[in-house]
C-alpha cells in the first residue's frame, strides 16, 4: 500500500481545480442539444447567477480526459470515455465548482489583478532560469492558442477557489493522522485454515436453475439480428503475368508480414497474391453490380441472418444501415458482397435453453460461496489454523495455500474487517483466520511515508468538507441545465 501510494501520489488527489491549460489530444465533445434563447447560446447551464459557458465545460472535459489518458497510459480511446460517462462528469464538476464560486462570491471573496500576477509569476511554465519571462508567458499561450484575456479569466476562477479553500481548510490533527498510521501500519499476527469446494458438492436443481434465470432474463439477451439479402461477385480466377503480380506484391507488401512482422518474400506468397490481385481486379464490376442492385435492375440472389456471433464479416456498416439500405460491396471470401438489409431484429431475451450456459455459470457460483460459507462457519467453530506469522497492508509474497493474488486480495477485505475472527471468501476457497495478535509499527515509518500519510488524512477531510458544503449549496442555489444527458 505504501509503496503503491508513493508511486501514484501524484495522482491521490484528484480535485476539480486542476491546472489551467489542457494540452489534451480528445476532439471537441458536442454537448446534446440546448435551446438558442437568450444566454443559454453560449451557455451549457446556470447556476445560481454565474453561467457554465460551452468553452468551460469543454475545458472539464480536457481535463478529466487528460487524467484518464494518463492513468491508461495513453491508451485511452473516445470510446472508452463515454463508457466512462466524461461527458457527465465534466459538467457535474462544472456544477460543482461554480456552486462554490457563488459561495466565495456571496460571503465577499474576490480576485484582483495583483492576485493574479502573482499567480502567474511563480508558474515554472513561464519562467526562464527560474525568472518569469514576459515572453515566454505569451508565447506558450500562442503556441497552446489560448487568448491570454480567457487565461487570465479562467485563472482567477481557480484563484478564487483557492481562497476559498484556504478559508475551509482542515488541518489533519493528530487524532487523525495517528487513526490512519493506525490503519495503514497495523501488523496482525494470524493463523489462517483454508477451505475448499468440490465442484461435485454441487447439485444442479433444474427449478431453481430455471428461477434464476426468469429473474434475471434480461440480463441474458440475444444479439440484434440482421436478415440479408445477398449478391455474391465472384473473382476473376486468371493467372496473371509474373511481372504484373510482382508490382501488386511491391505496392501492398504490408500485407504479406509473417507472425514476426517481417513481410514474406514474393515467391512464398505468390498464390496469396494472385489471389488478392484478382480480387482487386474484379472491384469495378462489383461496383457495377452494385448500382444495378441498389436501382433494382438486378435480383439478389442470396440471404443470410448474421449477428455479431455468428458474422464471418465485419458488421460494422451494416449496424449503421437501414432496412431497405444496400450496402457497397466488400471484399467476402473470394470476391465481393454486396447486402440488402432486409430486417434489423432487436436484442430479445433468450430461451431458457438458449441462456442455460450462461446461467448455469452463474448458478455453480452462486452455489458454490454457499458450499463455502457453510464450510467456512463450521470450520470457525472448530478452528485449528496455522500460524502464518505477522502480516501488514503491504504484504509480500503469499500465504500457505494462497497465491500472491488471493493473498493481496484476503489481506485487503482482512484490515478493512474490525472482527478478529473470521473468514474471507475469495472465487473457489475461503480464508478461516483468527488474530492471534497486533502491533502498529510506527516507530520504523521515515518521513516521506508520515508525510503521504499526513496529506492524505487532509484530502479525505477536506474532500468530505467540499462534498457535504455543495450539498447543501444544491438547496441553495437554483441549478438549470440546458444541455441533455
Amino acid at each position: 500500500m505504501l509503496s503503491w501510494m508513493q508511486k501514484h501520489k501524484k495522482y491521490l488527489v484528484v480535485t476539480i481545480w486542476v491546472s489551467t491549460i489542457a494540452f489534451v489530444g480528445a476532439g471537441f465533445v458536442g454537448w446534446g442539444a440546448y435551446d438558442l434563447n437568450s444566454n443559454r447560446a453560449t451557455s451549457v447551464a446556470k447556476v445560481g447567477h454565474r453561467n457554465i459557458s460551452v468553452q468551460e465545460l469543454q475545458q472539464k472535459y480536457d481535463r478529466l480526459y487528460q487524467y484518464y489518458n494518463n492513468v491508461f497510459e495513453g491508451k485511452l480511446t473516445q470510446e472508452k470515455a463515454e463508457e466512462l460517462g466524461l461527458e457527465n462528469a465534466a459538467l457535474q464538476a462544472a456544477i460543482q465548482e461554480n456552486l462554490l464560486l457563488n459561495f466565495a462570491d456571496d460571503i465577499g471573496l474576490s480576485v484582483n489583478k495583483d492576485d493574479v500576477l502573482k499567480y502567474i509569476i511563480v508558474d515554472p511554465t513561464f519562467q526562464k532560469d527560474g525568472v518569469f519571462d514576459k515572453n515566454l508567458y505569451y508565447d506558450v499561450l500562442r503556441r497552446a492558442r489560448i487568448n491570454p484575456t480567457d487565461f487570465e479569466d479562467n485563472l482567477k476562477l481557480t484563484i478564487l477557489l483557492d481562497k476559498l479553500r484556504t478559508i475551509l481548510n482542515l488541518p489533519a490533527s493528530k487524532e487523525d493522522i495517528a487513526m490512519m498510521e493506525a490503519s495503514f501500519f497495523m501488523q496482525d499476527k494470524l493463523a489462517v485454515q483454508i477451505v475448499s469446494a468440490d465442484q461435485n458438492e454441487i447439485k444442479v436443481d433444474e427449478k431453481e436453475l430455471k428461477d434464476l434465470w426468469e429473474i434475471n432474463k434480461n440480463n441474458y439477451m440475444a444479439k440484434t439480428l440482421y436478415g440479408i439479402d445477398t449478391y455474391f461477385v465472384e473473382s476473376e480466377k486468371s493467372d496473371a503475368n509474373e511481372s504484373v503480380l510482382k508490382s501488386y506484391y511491391n505496392e501492398n507488401q504490408d500485407k504479406y508480414k509473417g507472425s514476426d512482422d517481417k513481410i514474406k518474400p514474393f515467391n512464398e506468397v505468390k498464390a496469396e497474391v494472385n489471389k488478392d490481385y484478382n480480387i482487386e481486379q474484379s472491384k469495378t464490376n462489383a461496383l457495377e453490380k452494385y448500382v444495378a442492385v441498389k436501382k433494382a435492375e438486378l435480383a439478389t440472389n442470396g440471404f443470410i441472418s448474421v449477428n455479431e456471433d455468428n458474422a464471418t464479416f465485419s458488421l460494422d456498416e451494416i449496424k449503421g444501415a437501414k432496412v431497405g439500405e444496400v450496402i457497397k460491396p466488400f471484399i467476402y471470401k473470394d470476391g465481393y458482397l454486396i447486402a440488402r438489409v432486409k430486417s434489423i431484429t432487436p436484442p430479445q431475451p433468450m430461451s431458457f435453453e438458449q441462456a442455460r450456459a450462461n446461467v448455469l455459470e452463474i448458478y455453480k457460483s452462486k452455489k458454490e460461496k454457499e458450499i463455502l460459507t457453510a464450510k467456512a462457519k463450521d470450520t470457525l467453530q472448530n478452528f485449528k489454523g496455522t500460524d502464518v506469522g505477522f502480516v501488514s497492508r503491504e504484504v509480500n509474497g503469499s500465504i500457505a495455500g494462497l497465491n500472491e493474488s488471493d493473498t493481496r486480495a484476503f489481506v485487503s477485505q482482512l484490515f478493512d474487517t474490525n472482527n478478529t475472527k473470521g473468514y474471507v471468501i475469495l472465487d473457489d476457497k475461503a480464508v478461516v483466520y483468527d488474530i492471534l495478535e497486533q502491533r502498529l509499527l510506527t516507530n520504523n515509518i521515515n518521513n516521506n511515508y508520515k508525510q503521504i500519510t499526513q496529506q492524505n488524512v487532509a484530502m479525505l477531510k477536506n474532500n468530505e468538507l467540499i462534498k457535504d458544503l455543495t450539498n447543501k449549496l444544491l438547496k441553495y442555489y437554483e441549478v438549470k441545465e440546458y444541455v441533455k444527458r
